[in-house]
């Protein structure tokens, strides 16, 4: 008997979503927070690309989350025509 075995990206859960979320926008006010010294400077004064490159690649990752979890739940969902 093959196990079947989901991907938590692929077949994400409600569960997954809300972690996932919470983890970014988290992670994006704490790199907020850093790269402003506590918002004492401007958010586009420092030259920190890299930062600016880990806040759009999260905010990316928890879109494709949503993409396949609504994907994946019309799919799962029989059709009550």
């Amino acid at each position: 008997m093959e196990t079947d075995k989901r991907n938590f990206f692929e077949y994400p859960s409600k569960r997954t979503l809300i972690i996932f979320t919470s983890i970014c926008f988290l992670g994006i006010l704490l790199l907020t927070l850093a790269i402003t010294d506590l918002f004492t400077e401007s958010f586009f004064k420092n030259a920190s690309a890299m930062t600016y490159l880990m806040m759009i690649g999260a905010v990316a990752t928890v879109v494709k989350l949503y993409q396949n979890y609504w994907k994946n739940k019309d799919v799962n969902q029989p059709n009550m025509a």
